[in-house]
């Protein structure tokens, strides 16, 4: 009995809703021409006529661009991502505030690496893409301690970049072994 009780309650509850947001009425009527309908109703798109289907055509890859390309018509990859114009010479990671982001391209072709700084005494920042000459990013947002050559948060450009991967929690240990990034080709921040 308690069961029956239950599902009388559920179901004035749910019936209550409907007539509340005025969708009672609705509901009815729908009801309504259901039972009463004679054939399988049909919806107003499923009754227009099927359009003709047009030839699919062939996919094949866009040719790609030329090394010295700047600007690619859309579509097109360009070659590797643009070097800003004027790029620092050196950052200290200390001068930074939380939240600023940090563009560093490395290597050759450059790749553009983006990170958010968290915690800049520390060095540590969050990585959050990782763009190669294809253009595809590929790096999971990962926390990691950002050093320059030596063990301290300065960065220089022509040097190297250490990123040693942290655990989840705040203050916790290395998740993995360091990574090495270089040489730095140009370093902006945004």
């Amino acid at each position: 009995m308690q069961s029956l009780l239950a599902k009388l309650a559920a179901c004035g509850v749910i019936l209550g809703g409907f007539a509340a947001t005025g969708d009672l009425r609705r509901l009815a009527d729908r009801g309504v021409r259901l039972v009463n309908a004679t054939g399988v109703p049909v919806e107003a798109e499923a009754a227009a006529p099927m359009p003709q289907a047009q030839p699919v055509p062939s996919l094949q890859p866009a040719p790609p661009a030329p090394p010295e390309a700047r600007d690619a018509p859309v579509g097109h990859p360009v070659s590797a991502p643009r070097l800003p114009v004027s790029t620092l010479e050196s950052l200290d990671l200390r001068t930074l505030s939380p939240g600023r982001r940090l563009a560093v391209w490395v290597g050759t072709p450059p790749t553009l690496v983006a990170f958010d700084v968290v915690d800049p005494a520390a060095g540590e920042v969050l990585e959050q893409q990782l763009t190669q000459a294809s253009g595809a990013a590929h790096a999971i947002p990962r926390r990691v301690r950002l050093e320059g050559d030596s063990s301290r948060p300065q960065i220089v450009r022509g040097g190297a970049l250490r990123l040693t991967p942290l655990g989840v929690a705040y203050g916790g240990g290395p998740a993995g072994p360091a990574e090495t990034l270089g040489p730095i080709r140009a370093l902006e921040v945004r």
